[in-house]
C-alpha cells in the first residue's frame, strides 16, 4: 500500500526529479514544469521562470486544485495542463512536462510514436499519441490534451514537448525516460530502413501477460490491435 507523502518528502522528490530532467537534457534554461498532488485540493509545483536544475525545496509553490497560488511565488502558466489530468483522473498523483529532444523532433517532423514496436512500451504505455498543436501557456494547451488524459499516461504535444502522468513523481519521470528512449530507438530504426511494428497477435500476447510483470494493462490497450498500430497477422 502506498503511504501518503509528507510535504517535506514531496518537496525533496520534486527537486530531485527536476534536477534529473535538467541533467538528462530533457529540459534546458527555464523550461519544464513538474507537480505532485499532495491532497485532493492541494498541489505542489515548480515555480515560473526558474531553472529546474537549480531548484531548492523552498522555491516550490503550493496551489489549490484550480491553480491559485497559496505561496508568494507564481506557478508555471502551464500548470493548467497538470490540473486537467488531476481533475480527470483521481489515480494521477504526479505530472511531468518536459521537452525531450528526440521525441519532440518526431512531432516537428510529423512522425508518429504510436506504433507498437517495443514490448516494454506496449506493456507500460500502450501507444503514445500526439495532441494537436496549441499555443504554449494559453488555455489552448489544456484543451488540446483533455481528450487524451483519460486513456494515456504519456502524450506528445505537437511541436512542443511531452506530458507524462504517474502514481508518484518518479513513476511519471520514468515514463518520460521511456518516451525518449523509445524515440531514440525509433530514430535509429528509421535510419536503418524504417521500423517494423509487432504483429497483432504479438501485441495481444503482451497485453495478456502484463499482470506477470505486476503491471495493469494500459487503458488504451483495446485500441492497439484495432487501430492500425501493429501489423496484421495476415502478413505474418
Amino acid at each position: 500500500m502506498q503511504t501518503e507523502l509528507t510535504e517535506k518528502q514531496a518537496r525533496e522528490e520534486l527537486v530531485e526529479v527536476s534536477g534529473l530532467c535538467y541533467s538528462r537534457g530533457y529540459i534546458s534554461g527555464t523550461e519544464g514544469n513538474f507537480s505532485i498532488r499532495l491532497a485532493d485540493n492541494l498541489i505542489l509545483t515548480t515555480p515560473a521562470g526558474t531553472c529546474k536544475g537549480r531548484l531548492r525545496s523552498e522555491d516550490l509553490v503550493l496551489t489549490d486544485i484550480n491553480g491559485v497560488s497559496l505561496s508568494d511565488a507564481r506557478p508555471s502558466t502551464e500548470l493548467k495542463m497538470h490540473l486537467v489530468a488531476y481533475n480527470s483522473r483521481p489515480d494521477v498523483k504526479a505530472v511531468v512536462h518536459a521537452h525531450p529532444t528526440v521525441a519532440v523532433g518526431f512531432t516537428v517532423a510529423g512522425a508518429t510514436l504510436s506504433q507498437c514496436v517495443l514490448p516494454e512500451v506496449v506493456c507500460t504505455l500502450g501507444h503514445i499519441p500526439t495532441a494537436p498543436y496549441a499555443t504554449p501557456s494559453t488555455s489552448e494547451i489544456p484543451e488540446s490534451i483533455r481528450a487524451y488524459v483519460e486513456k494515456y499516461d504519456a502524450i506528445m504535444l505537437d511541436h512542443h514537448g511531452a506530458l507524462t502522468l504517474g502514481k508518484n513523481i518518479f513513476d511519471a519521470y520514468y515514463k518520460l525516460e521511456t518516451v525518449e528512449h523509445f524515440a531514440q530507438t525509433m530514430l535509429v530504426a528509421h535510419v536503418l530502413g524504417g521500423p517494423k511494428p509487432l504483429f497483432a497477435s504479438q501485441v495481444q500476447k503482451l497485453i495478456d501477460v502484463c499482470s506477470v510483470y505486476g503491471l495493469s494493462k494500459p487503458a488504451n490497450a483495446d485500441q492497439l490491435v484495432t487501430a492500425g498500430f501493429c501489423q496484421p497477422d495476415a502478413e505474418h
